[in-house]
């Protein structure tokens, strides 16, 4: 399986168009909608592509990280802004951070929110405890 070291793995969006609850295309069983992979080949890309009936939507090569690594790396970068020289204060999240990690960055903080919270609700209570801390 020397093969598989030497692919890149993708993370994409599939749309599934078919009606169908559910719906088998590359070894992956795709629900009625939208579908988050990950781990994805770019055999499996291809599969997606040439199929009508589905639509793919963003591909991004995957991190060689576990998401758990990339949470803590991201973390530890925002903790590290926060603690500039110059006494300013850059509280402002990333735009490229996930609902995710924004939870995990306001649990971190003991911030309580809704498992149901939108990302902008989540960036509202982020800003609000910043600026209570910076008080």
């Amino acid at each position: 399986m020397s093969d598989k070291q030497d692919e890149n793995l993708y993370q994409v969006v599939v749309f599934n168009k078919t009606g169908k609850e559910s719906y088998r295309r590359a070894g992956v069983s795709l629900l009625k909608g939208a579908n988050l992979l990950k781990n994805v080949t770019q055999a499996q890309i291809e599969q997606f592509k040439a199929d009508p009936r589905l639509v793919l939507g963003s591909q991004e090569p995957m991190p060689p990280e576990s998401i758990e690594e990339t949470e803590q790396r991201l973390l530890s970068e925002i903790h590290s802004d926060h603690s500039s020289p110059q006494g300013a204060s850059n509280t402002a999240l990333p735009d490229d951070l996930t609902v995710e990690q924004i939870k995990a960055l306001l649990t971190e903080q003991g911030v309580h929110f809704s498992k149901s919270a939108k990302k902008a609700e989540l960036i509202a209570l982020w800003n609000a405890a910043q600026n209570g801390a910076d008080k």
